[in-house]
């Protein structure tokens, strides 16, 4: 399961919507991608969230096969 990263302030872009984030990010890792995501808001968090435990899933039901 993903989890929260704290870092430093600086311009980044949301992973999600690709708009600047102007406000504070919420930063997201993942144990399969080194690079911690960025996210403007909760919603784009929850909308990655659920894309990403859908490819998950996925990824399990092939490999039951």
């Amino acid at each position: 399961m993903p989890f929260e990263v704290k870092r430093g302030g600086f311009a980044l872009r949301c992973s999600e919507c690709n708009k600047i984030i102007k406000g504070e990010p919420i930063f997201l890792k993942t144990c399969c991608v080194n690079k911690p995501r960025a996210f403007c808001s909760k919603t784009c968090l929850d909308k990655w969230q659920r894309k990403w435990l859908m490819r998950q899933e996925q990824i399990t039901k092939r490999s039951m096969l």
